[in-house]
């Protein structure tokens, strides 16, 4: 069903080396929001790099963890989002309320204004014994997607182009929560002969200008389906989508994980921790408590 939303629609460009995922989030982006009582600013960049992480963990194959952190001294300090193996997808952010009520409304999309100085990495966590992989870049240019081309351009990886969009608070009226469309260059053939290595190149040119066309609206509108978006920017080159990808809202934190994780404490640092005879945790991603009577830390 290529027309679904919450999933993710890989595709490639025929007689080409260039390949694609397009990404259109709504009800998941809404699930995972209403877990929080975000101001809609944070929403958005929290809608922003969910698809963002969509569209780079859909083209790995691995078992494990991906994790996408973006980290800043403004007023929007931090924004987690995370995948794993299942395709379960959890997001979080910290940040001062007064400090994001204050930015002006010019410079609401500026992660320099939003984030501050700051950096993002992209983690990949292997269940078995495997090399754990992260890359991180300092936050660069006015977007998230202007930093996220910076960081494809320093670690030397796939040359890649890359639109995301958001509702801003994830509810606009006839707009989906959020969006994004990646295209990455695969590496050329051994042995090309200079005119066919011209013409790929001319191809790749033409695919980034035809990504910088379509409008973060147009992305985000919901009478627009995803065949209409890839055939009106990709039918003279030729565009195969191949089965799309689903993903879920779900937070994975359980009672025994939060149990796990105080019994690490000292009983000095557990005892600050009680209130009214017990100690209560919340989940940053969902919002759930845990709470455990005192007795429950005493033995390991």
């Amino acid at each position: 069903m290529i027309d679904k939303l919450d999933c993710v629609i890989p595709f490639h460009l025929e007689n080409s080396n260039i390949r694609g995922r397009l990404v259109r989030l709504d009800e998941i982006l809404q699930d995972m929001l209403k877990h929080h009582k975000y101001p809609p600013l944070v929403n958005y960049f929290i809608a922003e790099a969910t698809s963002l992480s969509l569209a780079i963990v859909s083209s790995f194959k691995f078992e494990g963890l991906f994790t996408l952190q973006i980290t800043g001294e403004g007023p929007l300090r931090l924004v987690v989002v995370d995948i794993n193996k299942d395709g379960h997808i959890r997001a979080c952010a910290r940040f001062d309320d007064y400090q994001i009520a204050a930015i002006a409304e010019e410079n609401q999309k500026n992660i320099q204004h939003v984030f501050g100085k700051g950096y993002f990495a992209f983690t990949i966590e292997p269940e078995k014994e495997e090399n754990r992989y992260q890359g991180i870049v300092e936050l660069t240019g006015a977007t998230l997607a202007e930093s996220t081309h910076h960081f494809f351009r320093q670690s030397e990886q796939l040359e890649t182009g890359i639109m995301l969009a958001s509702s801003h608070n994830g509810s606009l009226e006839n707009s989906i929560a959020g969006a994004g469309l990646m295209i990455q260059r695969m590496p050329l053939p051994t042995n090309i002969s200079v005119e066919e290595k011209e013409r790929l190149d001319d191809e790749w040119i033409h695919a980034l200008s035809l990504v910088g066309s379509i409008t973060k609206k147009e992305l985000l509108d919901r009478g627009l389906s995803n065949q209409d978006i890839l055939h009106r920017l990709f039918w003279e080159n030729g565009v195969r989508v191949h089965d799309p990808k689903p993903y879920l809202s779900m937070c994975r934190c359980s009672r025994e994980k939060i149990h796990t994780m105080l019994q690490s404490f000292n009983p000095a640092e557990i005892n600050e921790m009680v209130v009214d005879s017990k100690i209560t945790v919340t989940c940053e991603f969902c919002g759930r408590d845990y709470d455990f009577k005192e007795d429950e830390m005493t033995s390991k």
